[in-house]
């Protein structure tokens, strides 16, 4: 039997999967993960939708996916050479 945090676990996963089944095509979008609420609001990891452009409408992203909270975070990615 699995144990509340594995349940959990597996759900984020499906959460996961489900968010890039429905962004990850765009191409404003670079990633989508798992990880800490860049609002505080969550003491567990929320799903994270990176957008390299802030100001980008993305139609229809949900506030949640399977009761994991959902956060739109703004940032360019790029490699850096030391």
């Amino acid at each position: 039997m699995k144990s509340p945090k594995e349940k959990w676990w597996s759900r984020a996963r499906k959460a996961r999967a489900e968010l890039e089944a429905r962004f990850l095509h765009h191409p404003e979008v670079s990633m989508i993960d798992l990880g800490e609420d860049p609002q505080a609001a969550s003491a567990a990891p929320v799903l994270r939708l990176h957008v390299r452009h802030r100001g980008v409408a993305l139609a229809g992203v949900p506030k949640d996916l399977q009761g994991i909270p959902v956060r739109v975070i703004y940032g360019s990615y790029e490699l850096q050479n030391k």
